[in-house]
């Protein structure tokens, strides 16, 4: 019998195994949210930020928001967003999801690695506007980190379906201007320092 032959048989055993381990308890373990608290950073000013309606509305109801904007001696701001999902899978999504929605035009995706993290970068432009940069990464209350969606995806559908709990994931964006990866490398770097450790 040809190897290709037993491949459908063998992933249906496999998803079968998977729904029945699943099935073992009747309702995952909501986890505790990650200990993210947007905080002053020193040598910058900065203010904490209200979440938009837009966000309250659309948002299922225990998803936690907290954003402050930051402005260094140089003039230069950021604007971070850290959003903490509940028991809802629809919390946390790709922010290329939403940002051509709010007018935005993305270009140069990249992964950076920042202060030995992953992040996606992108420069964002809004038409009569400078571009910004913008830069987002995920973590669970394990202190797992990624970058990567899709990477994200797998490991809650894993720790949903076989390990029976639903993690709590952050995500963390930034918006910066102006659009110089050099000073965003900069801005993270001292984030990750004094609020992601």
């Amino acid at each position: 019998m040809c190897a290709k032959t037993l491949i459908p048989p063998a992933v249906a055993v496999l998803v079968v195994a998977a729904m029945a381990w699943q099935g073992r308890e009747s309702e995952p373990t909501l986890c505790e949210a990650p200990a993210v608290r947007l905080v002053e950073l020193p040598g910058y000013e900065s203010e904490a930020l209200p979440a938009s309606e837009s966000e309250l509305h659309t948002l299922p109801a225990d998803t936690s928001i907290d954003k402050r904007r930051y402005e260094s001696p140089d003039g230069s701001w950021y604007a971070v967003t850290v959003v903490v999902g509940g028991r809802s899978k629809s919390s946390i999504h790709r922010p290329e999801m939403c940002l051509p929605s709010q007018g935005f035009q993305m270009m140069d995706p990249r992964r950076l690695e920042i202060a030995g993290e992953d992040w996606h970068v992108l420069t964002v432009v809004r038409r009569d506007a400078p571009p910004l940069s913008f830069a987002y990464t995920f973590l669970n209350q394990e202190g797992f980190r990624t970058s990567s969606h899709v990477s994200r995806i797998f490991r809650d559908v894993w720790d949903r379906s076989i390990n029976g709990r639903i993690d709590r994931w952050a995500m963390v964006t930034i918006t910066g201007c102006p659009a110089d990866v050099r000073r965003l490398e900069a801005f993270v770097a001292r984030l990750e320092k004094d609020v992601l450790r």
